[in-house]
């Protein structure tokens, strides 16, 4: 929800056992997602989406077409913010999860977590994550038909959307 905290989790592998150097990088929506979130998509990208099951018309564009831009980064204990973001309440928690004190309207989009670690060549070092604000006065679909695509979709973060 707008202006609370939210922790979005980074996944990754590795077999080294030297510390890692964590990034993560935030990519704006191709287009809007707010509508298709609260159940109105537009019929241009649901008939987009359809030609193509592959593609995503919310998050596949090239990067010149968006806003991408280093959130912050940590190598041993020292967190680094990137430029948009400093000031705010956002460090990098537990081996690589980001938190953010209190979440925007503009902070909505994708964010990519990259762990780097020179001597690891096999482990899985990216993840991405989906985040959504809502506002109090917007509406989250109906959980019983979120369920089922929650896992692809994007992260919640409203009224009654629970914990991120």
């Amino acid at each position: 929800m707008l202006f609370q905290p939210a922790v979005l989790r980074c996944h990754f592998s590795t077999s080294s056992h030297r510390p890692a150097v964590v990034q993560w990088k935030f990519k704006s929506y191709c287009q809007d997602r707010m509508g298709e979130s609260l159940g109105m998509s537009s019929p241009r990208a649901q008939s987009l989406s359809k030609r193509n099951l592959e593609w995503d018309p919310y998050l596949d564009c090239l990067d010149s077409r968006r806003t991408v831009r280093v959130v912050a980064s940590k190598q041993g204990s020292t967190v680094t913010l990137g430029d948009f973001y400093r000031g705010r309440e956002i460090t990098i928690v537990h081996d690589a999860d980001l938190q953010i004190g209190k979440l925007m309207w503009g902070d909505s989009g994708l964010y990519y977590c990259v762990i780097t670690t020179p001597d690891d060549l096999e482990g899985k070092n990216e993840d991405s994550v989906e985040l959504l604000v809502l506002g109090n006065s917007q509406r989250l679909p109906d959980p019983s038909r979120q369920r089922e695509r929650l896992h692809e979709g994007p992260v919640l973060c409203g009224e009654g959307a629970g914990s991120v």
